[in-house]
C-alpha cells in the first residue's frame, strides 16, 4: 500500500507565515524580546542606544544610533519579527557621528556649496555676472529703450 503524500497534496500552494490560529496573537514581552536579541545579533548595529516598547503588535524604537542608515538597520530588523504590525521609529542619529559629513552641519564644503549658489553663473558654469553698480555710481553702458536703431 502507497503512501499518501500529504506535502504536496494542497489544492493552492500558498505562502502561509504569520498566519496562526484564529485568535492567537503573540505576547509584547515575546515580541520585545526577540526584537531585542535579533538587534543584539545583528553586526552591523550597535544597538547599545536602543530603546524597545511594544502595545498590542505595535513597536515603538526610542534613542539613538550612530547614523542614519542604522535607523533603517533598526527599523527593518523590528519588522521582520513574527507579530509586529506596525513600527513607530523614532529613533535619533548622534549628531556627533555625522558632524562632519558633506550634508551635515558644520560640513568642511559648507561654505563653498552657499558661495556657488549665492551665485547661480557658478552653478552654471558660465562667467559671472558683472557686479552691480553701486547707487549713484555712473555707468558707461548706455542703454536702448523702443526698437528703433
Amino acid at each position: 500500500m502507497a503512501r499518501y503524500d500529504w506535502q504536496n497534496d494542497r489544492p493552492t500552494p500558498g505562502n502561509y507565515r504569520g498566519v496562526g490560529p484564529r485568535g492567537y496573537r503573540r505576547s509584547d514581552e515575546r515580541i520585545r524580546e526577540d526584537i531585542g536579541d535579533r538587534l543584539t545579533d545583528d553586526p552591523r548595529l550597535d544597538a547599545t542606544g536602543i530603546d524597545v516598547s511594544v502595545a498590542q503588535g505595535e513597536v515603538t524604537l526610542t534613542g539613538t544610533v550612530g547614523h542614519r542608515a542604522d535607523k533603517r538597520v533598526a527599523e527593518d530588523i523590528a519588522e521582520a519579527v513574527s507579530g509586529v504590525t506596525h513600527v513607530q521609529n523614532d529613533l535619533r542619529a548622534d549628531r556627533d557621528a555625522w558632524q562632519g559629513s558633506v550634508t551635515g552641519p558644520g560640513a568642511p564644503a559648507q561654505a563653498g556649496m552657499v558661495a556657488a549658489l549665492n551665485n547661480s553663473s557658478m552653478v552654471l558654469g558660465k562667467a559671472p555676472l558683472p557686479a552691480e553698480p553701486e547707487a549713484g555710481a555712473r555707468s558707461d553702458r548706455t542703454e536702448r529703450v523702443g526698437g528703433g536703431e
